[in-house]
């Protein structure tokens, strides 16, 4: 374990690091807002009257609901749902979507190499420059972007399934269900949280990258220094330094605020 505490205090930052953390925040954020709106334009009308036609002939009063029948049917509406999901990635709009989280990839990862070069030169600098997109490896990319589109085509239909159950135990009718149904596709919970993942990783990937070339051997995990960093993060950073390349690479979780620096050692 480290003698001394790496952590950047995310509220206290100055120079440098105050400038790689608004860079990081607005990444996510346009991330999220570039991801979300591609889905809605390939999930916008998507009629969901079968699914929950079968879903309210199943549905019994609340009062004498078995906690075990609700389980059952919350999975069997999510299978029907991401059925339904999984047949948007026929539409043409769907190359849009891969496009859109290709994009944020190759951003973040541009954006992680100007932050490291920045921390590298420590200019103090208040304002990070704008840089490329970092073109990598293509084929690389593609196939994160199918493993994060899975993941939220999975995260989006058990929301919709939750949801639509919850509606159905109230005796709300179809269309107040379909209306419930389009809010969710709407809302995107599931892809702005996989854009903000997929952007923080690739920051990471291009930050570690630089550090490496540019000949840094030890790093340390910092966290957030707050009342909010986890157990797992925290003992990433108690581990520290790693010699570069062997770090926990962040994010180690969803919304994760860490990062890696230099080591003084």
């Amino acid at each position: 374990m480290a003698d001394r505490a790496p952590t950047l205090v995310l509220g206290e930052l100055t120079g440098t690091w105050a400038a790689v953390y608004r860079r990081r925040d607005q990444l996510e954020a346009d991330a999220a807002e570039q991801v979300v709106a591609a889905w809605r334009a390939v999930a916008a009308g998507l009629d969901l009257a079968d699914v929950i036609a079968v879903l309210r002939d199943q549905v019994g009063p609340t009062e004498t609901a078995d906690q075990e029948r609700r389980r059952h049917l919350r999975q069997v509406t999510a299978a029907a749902v991401l059925a339904r999901l999984t047949g948007l990635t026929r539409l043409p709009g769907w190359a849009g979507l891969i496009g859109a989280i290709t994009s944020v990839l190759r951003r973040a990862r541009a954006a992680g190499r100007t932050a490291a070069d920045a921390v590298l030169d420590d200019t103090g600098d208040t304002d990070l420059p704008d840089d490329e997109d970092d073109d990598g490896d293509q084929d690389a990319d593609l196939a994160t972007a199918y493993t994060i589109t899975a993941a939220a085509l999975r995260g989006t239909a058990q929301t919709i399934a939750s949801n639509l159950l919850t509606a159905a135990e109230q005796g709300d009718d179809e269309q107040a269900m379909q209306d419930q149904a389009d809010a969710d596709l709407n809302t995107g919970s599931a892809w702005s949280l996989a854009a903000v993942t997929v952007a923080a990783a690739a920051f990471t990937v291009g930050l570690a990258d630089t550090y490496l070339t540019r000949g840094v051997r030890h790093v340390d995990y910092v966290t957030a220094g707050d009342g909010r960093v986890c157990a797992t993060c925290s003992n990433a950073e108690d581990h520290s330094p790693y010699t570069a390349g062997s770090a926990p690479q962040p994010p180690l979780h969803p919304r994760c605020r860490c990062t890696l620096q230099p080591a003084r050692i």
